[in-house]
């Protein structure tokens, strides 16, 4: 039996791509909080499609949390692919950054980052799927979002590393660029004028979904993406 571990599964973006796995793998989800969002997902889609999810609660930027993450998925068959969606962002401005924050920030999008590139590294089967995701904010460099954008650019960087390390063994390892996307944690951190701004920021006029980067990544952990490795997928909506 194959499946997939989905970090930072249970919510917004990676709740999306869970259900798209869920179609065709055992899936373990991760989550640093809310246990009963993920508890109800996995309820949810192991009642309706037969497949076996299992919710695992870990601290993602520790070695021992996404340690354990990749231990609970091989234990519940041969892992084939790993999305990788832990990250989340504040807005303060570079001259009242402190240290405790880029530390956390890092940590949050980076470190955990690393980690997880490096268990897939060690873990995912031959042939498999590692997808990171990442941030318009690498390219775009929004204002008020240092520490964000410099961790999700080191993440992009690292991701390019690794898909050359592991390209013998036929594992792609790619990023998912999304722009805006429309999520609990997203309106619950930004102010509505910011979210109009970004609404009409992009080609399509509209944030993005889950969904709609949920499906990126699915094609990704296909069989047809198998020629695509180290490379970044923009999920803007078309962002200038």
């Amino acid at each position: 039996m194959t499946t997939a571990l989905v970090l930072g599964g249970a919510g917004g973006i990676g709740a999306a791509v869970t259900r798209r796995l869920a179609a065709d793998h055992d899936v373990t989800i991760t989550h640093h909080g809310h246990p009963e969002r993920a508890e109800a997902l996995a309820a949810q889609l192991s009642e309706d499609g037969g497949r076996q999810v299992t919710t695992l609660a870990v601290d993602a930027t520790t070695e021992e949390g996404v340690i354990a993450a990749f231990d609970a998925a091989q234990a519940q068959g041969e892992l084939t692919v790993v999305v990788d969606c832990v990250g989340g962002w504040d807005y303060p401005k570079i001259t009242d950054l402190t240290s405790e924050q880029i530390n956390d920030s890092l940590a949050l999008n980076l470190v955990s980052a690393l980690l997880v590139l490096r268990e897939a590294a060690r873990r995912v089967a031959d042939g498999g799927r590692v997808v990171m995701l990442s941030s318009a904010a690498a390219r775009v460099a929004p204002a008020r979002q240092s520490t964000y954008a410099a961790a999700k650019a080191g993440l992009e960087a690292a991701t390019k590393v690794t898909a050359k390390e592991v390209a013998k063994r036929g594992i792609t390892v790619n990023v998912v660029r999304p722009g805006a996307t429309d999520t609990e944690y997203m309106r619950s951190i930004t102010a509505d004028k910011a979210i109009e701004a970004m609404s009409s920021s992009n080609a399509m006029r509209r944030l993005g979904t889950p969904e709609d980067i949920a499906g990126v990544v699915a094609f990704l952990v296909s069989e047809d993406a198998r020629w695509i490795t180290g490379d970044v997928i923009d999920a803007s909506g078309g962002l200038g």
